[in-house]
């Protein structure tokens, strides 16, 4: 499964996920809108227990995803195994520098030739305006240009 989140801010501790996408195969799944616990609830009732793949997960997003659920009192699933495609392609698991270049926009444009639609300053505009289908969107391009990356990595032999 191919991840990514959408935040009101960086802070699990008083900021918000407003959607969750996953791709599976050739389809995506989201969940957004203003009731948090739901999405919370049907993405761990979506997800299989199994792999999770992302660009900084293991950072953000699955921490971010954990302390959302313990404080919405949302039962979470065990995952068994997590790829971070970021610490893969910055060579993390050699060496760490956090300041490393390569964000998820910079690799849509080398992969994909593309620049991504929108930013998470727009997102958070988004949701204060009440327009989940733009963070949907936003999160969905996000999960595809993952997949993208994961295809090149699986391709150079880094998976």
């Amino acid at each position: 499964m191919i991840l990514d989140i959408e935040t009101t801010g960086l802070n699990p501790m008083k900021d918000r996920i407003t959607c969750i996408s996953i791709k599976q195969d050739k389809d995506i799944f989201s969940y957004a809108g203003i009731d948090e616990r739901k999405i919370l609830e049907d993405f761990w009732d979506g997800f299989d227990g199994s792999e999770l793949i992302s660009f900084n997960g293991d950072g953000f997003d699955i921490p971010f995803i954990i302390k959302r659920s313990l404080i919405n009192d949302v039962k979470i699933k065990k995952i068994e195994k997590t790829i971070d495609l970021r610490k893969i392609v910055n060579g993390f698991f050699y060496s760490y520098n956090k300041y490393e270049k390569g964000t998820l926009d910079e690799w849509a444009q080398i992969l994909l030739g593309k620049t991504k639609e929108t930013n998470g300053l727009e997102v958070i505009e988004a949701f204060n305006n009440g327009d989940f289908d733009t963070i949907k969107r936003h999160c969905e391009e996000d999960v595809e240009i993952t997949k993208a990356l994961y295809e090149r990595c699986k391709s150079c032999d880094l998976l």
